[in-house]
């Protein structure tokens, strides 16, 4: 494979004396995508780029631009061999899951990245490696600044830039976020978090601390977890994951300040990076489909003036409905959770067009939704997130990370209910933050999902908090920033 690395160097800003930076992500969409943009807008400024990612991926990662370079083992196929027979489960639970399946597949994530890191200095062995690593995947670089043997060629482990894009890995005696439902508290009772901190390591996630250490004794790795911690590890008991947040020279939360709780004792590698800007996604070949036009000529009303005159046509005079966009992502795809009753909710009314993405390709409500698709709807398999909400005026969603980010993005207000994986943690956020209504982690209702949508629709605070976000958000200038970050590693 050396031989198919490429030895690229272009300019404004990167320069051949620079280091080979190498981008590693989690092997699912949702930790990839935004990976992909970061690697884009690199590239754009002529960056040297190769990329350690899962197979699934790589014409993707390929059409960045970046040289690809395949995850190997458990961690390139951990969807169909690892989650096919386990369940991250639901509460404190989703936390051991997780924590568990990061032990299960750090071995393999050793092994890809010191395979990708030989190659990297056999190509060029005169130039330094700085990687690039979205939180997720840095079990391989944690197993590496806690001892594991290095690859040839190198006498410490490479500098790293974290890229975190879900809630912050981190034990704070701020507050003991345990991705529950359980809202922040701004008391900052350390007694009782602490207290709580080492009642979940002794009991829910003593066996994900344990998998965790196995998994790193057999990357011979001996050194205790609590090392990467420094003195905050001697003050409160960290989760396993924890590692992946600390074993970078600098850690980017990918979320603008007022997405997160105000913590007093991040981690020194700590710092904001911004929300990532909307994604270019309309590519000079993309073809929007016949049921879009519905969507842009609804918008188009807005913006038409107000008229009584026989020359008006009698489509701009009908009154704009309310675009109401709904999706659960590519992981969390039950849909009896989130976007079927949501659908059942707004059936029948004629001042809402509901746009509903299934985001798996080819997928159908077929089986799945008693009776037919209501007459205001629209469902779709696979569809750009950033080309719906630039027409929405809320989303309902679960609440992954990344339809979080487009909403923040774009300035629309949203209705989170999720339970699995960070979901609970991310509706949390949003209503702290005041652009979102949060229904919650217990089953809902279509009465109650409708209800969580009117309650966004009837109350201005929320759009113009949005609004708000956005503008922080553009300030920010998240690439920006991880460019800086980045150059400071050099």
């Amino acid at each position: 494979m050396a031989d198919n690395i490429s030895t690229r160097k272009v300019s404004p800003e990167g320069d051949a004396k620079d280091p080979i930076i190498l981008v590693q992500s989690f092997s699912a969409t949702g930790h990839t995508v935004p990976l992909l943009q970061i690697t884009r807008h690199l590239i754009q400024r002529g960056y040297d780029i190769h990329y350690l990612g899962g197979n699934q991926f790589r014409q993707a990662i390929e059409a960045t631009g970046a040289t690809f370079i395949p995850l190997v083992g458990l961690c390139d196929t951990w969807e169909r061999d690892w989650l096919a027979v386990h369940e991250f489960g639901a509460g404190v639970d989703i936390v051991a899951g997780i924590m568990k399946m990061v032990a299960a597949v750090m071995p393999s994530m050793v092994e890809s990245l010191r395979r990708a890191l030989a190659l990297l200095r056999d190509k060029e062995p005169g130039r330094e490696v700085v990687v690039v690593c979205e939180v997720a995947a840095a079990g391989g670089l944690a197993a590496l600044r806690l001892g594991a043997p290095l690859p040839d060629g190198y006498s410490r482990p490479p500098r790293s830039l974290g890229i975190n894009i879900v809630p912050p890995l981190w034990t704070s005696m701020d507050f003991n976020d345990l991705w529950v439902d359980v809202p922040y508290d701004p008391a900052h009772n350390r007694k009782l978090n602490v207290l709580l901190a080492k009642l979940a390591r002794q009991g829910v996630y003593r066996e994900a601390w344990e998998a965790t250490k196995t998994a790193l004794e057999a990357c011979a790795v001996f050194r205790p977890m609590e090392t990467l911690f420094g003195e905050h590890g001697k003050m409160i008991d960290h989760r396993a994951w924890d590692i992946l947040f600390a074993c970078h020279d600098k850690t980017l939360q990918m979320c603008i300040p007022s997405l997160e709780y105000p913590i007093t004792d991040w981690p020194p590698n700590f710092a904001f990076g911004g929300t990532l800007p909307p994604k270019t996604w309309r590519t000079a070949d993309f073809v929007f489909p016949d049921w879009f036009a519905q969507v842009q000529e609804n918008s188009a009303k807005e913006a038409a003036p107000p008229s009584s005159s026989p020359s008006s046509s009698s489509a701009a005079r009908r009154p704009r409905k309310k675009i109401v966009a709904v999706a659960q992502g590519t992981l969390a795809v039950d849909w009896e959770n989130v976007l079927i009753p949501t659908l059942q909710g707004l059936a029948g009314r004629a001042d809402v067009l509901v746009v509903a993405i299934l985001c798996v390709r080819g997928a159908t409500l077929a089986g799945r939704l008693p009776g037919a698709v209501p007459a205001n709807a629209i469902v779709v398999d696979y569809f750009p997130y950033d080309a719906v909400i630039e027409h929405a005026d809320v989303f309902v969603s679960n609440g992954s990370y990344g339809v979080f980010s487009h909403c923040v993005a774009h300035g629309v207000p949203m209705v989170l209910s999720g339970h699995t994986e960070d979901k609970v943690a991310l509706g949390m956020r949003g209503a702290y933050a005041g652009f979102a209504v949060n229904l919650g982690v217990a089953q809902r209702t279509p009465a109650q999902f409708a209800a969580g949508v009117d309650a966004v629709l009837a109350d201005p605070a929320y759009k113009a908090r949005a609004m708000e976000l956005r503008a922080e958000a553009e300030a920010f200038d998240a690439l920006g920033t991880i460019e800086r970050e980045l150059r400071a590693l050099f």
